[in-house]
């Protein structure tokens, strides 16, 4: 096989110290080595690793509850009636609609006097002999931790997630296992899982290297069945170390370190310009919820964050805002800005014109656990405009939010809904759809000549009545044509439709953009960019109030 076959499909890794591997790996993840190598992980990055050890403090936070699992006791304990000093580790798992053990108000004093090791699932019996092989006396488990039957104490523990994982010495994740009977220690065949070597003596290349298969990281972790829960999206941001039990292999990672057993000390791969360092895809912990400078950088970290976590599923629906408050918070904390059920004030303008990434037919697109205009209305993936993506671009708002009022609701069976409105001063563009669902364009006056492409954000939008485009910023940039820099425009928006029976009262159906070509007729496209931007004889559409200069006062519920 050539070089050039050989690097089409793995990364070259560099034949160094740093890269040798054991000589020969155990067959299970359950192994003594495999212990050691997250013993090893854990030492290596309390000890060397500043931006790791952040969260370490002489006064640990701890959980209401948590399970003591020395050597010989293993039991629930309230925090608040104990003199806890040591730290505690939580655990990431599946639930897979399994039947376990859990806490509820039923069997919490017979848990305190003793948790029946063999009644619970492989999972968390994996779990504790990897807390106890480290020396760590206490483990954080959602299920034996939040009393599962009280909707009280789950919405006040649910409220904790930010400091759970967050404080947490590291999170164990049972990345490859589906359920809570898959346990985290899995058979493997040591030799597919050792790297290969390879001798290479070419003009471009000389040397002994590994061969590293680049899309492990995102087989092993990413596309896992433990990372396909909307849950587990937060615990892994939030986490600062995790120790991924894969597969075939333990994965280490942290802000500093992305390792596994094949290569300890990770890896460095070779890119035609020398070697570089290889982070598997890097943590998401560390790479989201880094500091962030500015306010649009923070923007930038959440419009990630939600694109990741919408893509995700949900046992219950409901638990669509709570799953994610935990990073709320977090961002909360560190923006000072304030949080409307998934977007942000200010500059919430730009993140109205968020984009539903599929549609399907065979399933409800909609739900009311919270106000049209936010993504956590719609079932399924989303791509929230990331503002720090238009930096250098000339942006210019369109519309300005003068109020936004929410009133949460719990429930115990659907979870959390919000209800509310956000008003807006806007200028209303009467519109109709053509096209089908997946391709439609919006058709207005004197948008034809233009690039005009509509998202609708459920199928019966098309060909629906009194539908409106809501212009809300302008975007100019400068492209190159034909060796000469000429200015492009585009207008971002969202598409609405008026409430039957309440002028001035709309709900969002889609997003939509309009762009002049800088090929078209510059004229022409200046009238109509101007004329969507306009409240100038439009005072008859329905509004709240009209102003000639202003525009059009809406609701948007």
């Amino acid at each position: 096989m050539k070089v050039r076959e050989i690097l089409s499909d793995i990364v070259v890794g560099e034949l160094t110290k740093a890269l040798e591997t054991p000589n020969l790996m155990s067959p299970s993840t359950g192994s003594t080595e495999s212990l050691d190598f997250v013993k090893s992980c854990l030492e290596t990055c309390r000890t060397h690793h500043e931006s790791c050890s952040s969260t370490e403090s002489s006064v640990p936070w701890l959980p209401t509850r948590l399970i003591q699992v020395e050597q010989d006791t293993l039991r629930l304990v309230e925090s608040a009636e104990a003199t806890i000093t040591d730290p505690f580790v939580s655990l990431s798992h599946c639930w897979g609609g399994a039947d376990i053990l859990t806490l509820t108000t039923e069997n919490i004093k017979a848990l305190k006097e003793d948790i029946p090791f063999l009644e619970l699932p492989e999972t968390f019996q994996d779990a504790i002999q990897v807390v106890r092989t480290l020396g760590v006396k206490y483990i954080w488990i959602d299920s034996l931790c939040i009393i599962q039957n009280s909707d009280q104490d789950w919405q006040k523990e649910a409220g904790t997630m930010l400091e759970v994982y967050k404080y947490a010495l590291f999170n164990i994740a049972a990345t490859a296992s589906a359920n809570s009977f898959g346990g985290l220690f899995q058979e493997r065949n040591p030799h597919l899982v050792q790297s290969e070597v390879v001798d290479i003596d070419t003009k471009a290349i000389k040397g002994q290297f590994h061969l590293v298969d680049q899309g492990y990281f995102a087989e092993a972790v990413d596309e896992a069945p433990l990372n396909l829960r909307s849950w587990v999206a937060q615990e892994r941001m939030l986490s600062p170390r995790i120790a991924h039990f894969a597969f075939d292999q333990v994965i280490w990672d942290c802000a500093e370190l992305t390792a596994c057993e094949s290569f300890p000390h990770g890896t460095k791969v070779w890119s035609g310009y020398g070697a570089r360092p290889m982070t598997f895809g890097c943590k998401q912990g560390s790479a989201l919820l880094s500091p962030a400078k500015t306010v649009d950088e923070g923007l930038g970290q959440w419009g990630t964050i939600v694109n990741t976590y919408s893509a995700c599923g949900l046992t219950v629906l409901g638990d669509k805002l709570i799953a994610i408050s935990g990073v709320a918070n977090h961002l909360r904390d560190e923006l000072k800005m304030e949080y409307c059920v998934g977007l942000w004030r200010p500059k919430m303008e730009i993140q109205l014109a968020w984009v539903v990434q599929s549609l399907q037919e065979d399933r409800t697109p909609r739900n009311d656990l919270a106000p049209t205009w936010s993504w956590a209305s719609v079932n399924g993936a989303v791509h929230l405009q990331q503002v720090n993506i238009y930096e250098g671009y000339d942006v210019s708002p369109l519309c300005s939010i003068t109020e936004v009022r929410l009133r949460r609701e719990t429930d115990e069976y659907r979870g959390e809904k919000v209800n509310g409105y956000l008003r807006m001063r806007c200028i209303l563009n009467p519109i109709t759809l053509e096209g089908d669902a997946k391709s439609c364009r919006l058709r207005g006056k004197g948008m034809e000549e233009h690039g005009r492409s509509a998202d609708v954000d459920s199928p019966d939008v098309v060909g629906a009545k009194q539908l409106f485009f809501v212009p809300l910023f302008d975007v100019q940039y400068q492209m190159s044509l034909e060796h000469k820099w000429k200015v492009s425009s585009e207008i971002r928006g969202i598409i609405i439709q008026g409430v039957m029976g309440r002028p001035g009262v709309y709900t969002r159906c889609g997003h939509a953009f309009i762009s002049g070509s800088v090929r078209s007729d510059t004229r022409r496209f200046d009238e109509t960019y101007d004329g969507l931007k306009s409240p100038k004889g439009k005072a008859e559409l329905p509004c709240e109030e009209y102003d000639s200069d202003s525009g059009h006062l809406i609701k948007l519920v």
